[in-house]
């Protein structure tokens, strides 16, 4: 679980550095969002079976 979360700050620590012009959103992050949408949805689905 704790690979998940590093995961999002990782994800999120990109995007922070990736974010030139606050008034749009560039390619790279949104493809961070994505990966931070991916991880969120593995651990509720891994946390779903137990």
């Amino acid at each position: 679980m704790l690979n998940y979360a590093l995961i999002v700050a990782a994800a999120l620590a990109g995007i922070i550095l990736f974010d030139d012009d606050p008034t749009s959103v560039s390619i790279q992050e949104w493809i961070l969002f994505a990966v931070m949408i991916y991880a969120a949805a593995s651990f509720m689905r891994l946390h779903r079976r137990k």
